[in-house]
């Protein structure tokens, strides 16, 4: 599965894919929760859920395949390809709305 780049340097950070943010998501809710708050916690879950819903009604049927790779928190090239078509069936429009729905919760 070939995959590509979800973290490209930009000079004064990196920009990030929506497979990234997917990735990123996933990792805050399922990785050390020393690392972040309660909050941060919850902020991630929307993301993830409402990404992964908008992946679902754009026709991505590994749904829960996915989950559950995002739930192991284990980085891999089948997750990379996972979260990469699931973010391709949600379409840019779509996530664009979750990411506004959570940045205005």
């Amino acid at each position: 599965m070939k995959t590509q780049p979800m973290f490209r340097p930009n000079g004064d950070g990196y920009d990030i894919s929506p497979a990234g943010i997917l990735l990123l998501a996933a990792g805050t809710i399922y990785g050390d929760p020393t690392e972040t708050t309660q909050q941060g916690i919850s902020n991630a879950r929307k993301l993830m859920d409402g990404i992964l819903t908008a992946a679902r009604a754009g026709g991505f049927k590994q749904n829960d395949i996915l989950r559950t790779l995002l739930a192991r928190n284990q980085p891999s090239q089948r997750l990379a390809a996972m979260a990469q078509a699931a973010c391709a069936a949600a379409g840019a429009g779509a996530i664009g709305d979750v990411l506004d729905r959570v940045r205005h919760a």
